[in-house]
């Protein structure tokens, strides 16, 4: 009965606890004032689909702020390679830490129906639901790296493409801005989407495209973007020198993704050999029981 009571009363504060956080807050002034102040060009995560908005009654709930607040900057340049919102992962966060918090209280119930029970009652319950909520509010973050991670390989593939192009048009005579604006016109696909957005961002505040590939390098968390701006940064805007300077960092890219296929070519084959490893194994186990058995009850 102890631990019946105990399960009630936290449950009935979670509940109070969510009902408190998910209730509408007023806004407050400067996130009012920031938000019509903000630039017409954003280093930040892009809009999402309508039906991927999280509800402005959750958006504006005390909770979810205070979820939303504890995003450090390698999480917001995951969400920002992704394609996510700050908002939009807080808010799987915390369903998703309520999802695992009521899943054992719910098989608990359902096996009370039919007449059984888990060891412990309650209080297995209790500490399970626990270990749960915190397994789910951690969960979307180690998806959300993994997601990040394949993004910048796909990012790396295309910029070495987009690198090449470049190359093959100073080649022939192009400008240094023309071949750059010519390449990433030529591609499809998010890099050479996110390419001339900072092209355009780059002729519109007058600025220079080294300096705006920089950054977006440091929001995207791709470092050969960083690397590429640094070495043109270095080489000037001479075409002779911005060709050579291209062309080896085309090369170091093809070297070092080929580095990494060997890699994870490598570690595929150590994994399909732990299944046989693992049956031959059992197969001595399987011929050796028999006779390490008689031996002990001689």
């Amino acid at each position: 009965m102890t631990a019946i009571a105990l399960l009630g009363a936290i449950f009935g504060a979670g509940l109070l606890t969510i009902g408190r956080g998910v209730r509408r807050r007023p806004l407050r002034l400067d996130a009012l004032v920031s938000r019509l102040n903000r630039p017409a060009f954003l280093t930040e995560a892009p809009a999402v689909p309508v039906d991927q908005r999280v509800p402005p009654a959750i958006l504006n709930s005390r909770l979810f702020a205070r979820v939303r607040g504890v995003v450090t900057p390698g999480t917001a340049r995951d969400l920002r390679i992704v394609g996510r919102t700050a908002d939009r992962h807080a808010f799987d966060k915390i369903s998703c830490a309520l999802a695992m918090l009521i899943m054992p209280v719910a098989f608990n119930t359902c096996l009370g129906a039919i007449g059984m029970a888990l060891p412990g009652g309650g209080l297995m319950t209790t500490f399970s639901g626990f270990i749960g909520c915190a397994a789910g509010f951690v969960l979307p973050d180690m998806l959300l790296k993994s997601h990040a991670a394949t993004r910048r390989r796909s990012f790396e593939h295309a910029l070495s493409s987009y690198v090449d192009l470049v190359n093959v048009l100073l080649a022939g005579g192009a400008g240094v801005e023309s071949a750059l604006e010519a390449a990433a016109e030529a591609g499809d696909g998010p890099t050479f989407q996110e390419l001339r957005s900072a092209l355009v961002r780059s002729r519109t505040m007058r600025r220079s495209h080294w300096d705006v590939f920089a950054e977006l390098g440091d929001a995207l968390g791709v470092e050969p973007l960083s690397e590429l701006a640094a070495s043109m940064q270095l080489a000037g805007e001479q075409g002779a020198r911005v060709r050579l300077s291209l062309a080896a960092k085309a090369a170091s890219l093809r070297a070092r993704q080929m580095g990494q296929i060997e890699a994870a070519a490598e570690s595929a084959s150590e994994r399909m050999g732990l299944p046989v490893a693992a049956m031959f194994l059992g197969f001595l186990v399987f011929l050796g029981y028999p006779a390490i058995q008689q031996i002990i009850n001689s």
